[in-house]
């Protein structure tokens, strides 16, 4: 969603298990979100300007429902999750050619093949990953 922020109000702050969160309250085309940011001087919304964000309902206590956001990931972010595999299959690519470095040493297939050979083993383990994901 996109939409001009009216009004940014800071709440309180509190310890969460992740560390200390800032609260603020957002108003914006007649709606009123809140905001926890790690930051006090936090600077996803700011009043006046466009911001992108992803709006949420939630319930409360009582069954009072209200609205959360959170700043759009620019660029298609990814989450912590898929940044760590994102992380792990990088290291791929280094040892699908060090595994056709060996394979040419051991005299098991030749120098020429060694891109071929190394893609085919990098995407191997690609594809393992995604088996794993899915169980």
């Amino acid at each position: 969603m996109e939409a001009i922020i009216k009004k940014v109000t800071f709440l309180k702050e509190f310890e969460t298990n992740f560390g200390k969160l800032y609260s603020f309250k957002i108003e914006y085309d007649n709606k009123v979100a809140f905001y926890n940011s790690k930051s006090k001087d936090q600077i996803k919304f700011k009043e006046g300007e466009k911001a992108l964000f992803v709006e949420e309902e939630k319930e409360g206590k009582e069954g009072k429902k209200y609205l959360t956001i959170k700043p759009e990931m620019k660029g298609g972010g990814f989450s912590g999750f898929n940044k760590a595999v994102k992380k792990e299959q990088s290291k791929y690519s280094g040892f699908a050619v060090s595994y056709v470095k060996d394979l040419i040493v051991a005299d098991k297939i030749d120098i020429k093949q060694w891109e071929p050979a190394s893609k085919r083993i990098f995407e191997f383990m690609v594809a393992l990953d995604k088996t794993i994901a899915n169980d």
